[in-house]
């Protein structure tokens, strides 16, 4: 039977190959074709199937943690959600006032890299 970080540590990378395959293949065929209509936005949600994938096996893995590392995630969680929502909702405002335009593809990207730092300064409380 295979432990929970090895079957997560396999889903994940499974996940992430498919991502950049599906992102390189779709964004190189669209650029390439002048297809118009649905079938761009149909090919431009397919690299989402993988991080979906990459969620379930997420969700599966916490499943496997004690008390603790959850208390640690959810602290983390809460932090990066606060961190980055403050920061986006403020940044709308200054958009509004003439500073360039973020695109909404960051705020991902941003929270998770925010979560990731705050479980490093959540886990030093409890370590």
């Amino acid at each position: 039977m295979q432990t929970a970080s090895k079957i997560y540590r396999r889903d994940t990378i499974i996940s992430f190959s498919l991502y950049g395959v599906l992102l390189f293949s779709v964004n190189s065929y669209l650029i390439a074709s002048g297809v118009d209509g649905w079938i761009p936005a149909v090919l431009a949600l397919l690299p989402i199937l993988p991080i979906l994938y990459f969620a379930r096996a997420l969700i599966l893995f916490s499943r496997s943690w004690d008390e603790l590392q959850r208390q640690i995630a959810f602290e983390a969680t809460v932090i990066a959600f606060f961190i980055v929502g403050i920061g986006s909702f403020t940044y709308g405002f200054l958009e509004g006032v003439g500073f360039p335009i973020l695109d909404t593809v960051w705020i991902m990207p941003m929270l998770i890299a925010v979560q990731g730092a705050a479980m490093v300064l959540v886990r030093g409380k409890y370590l």
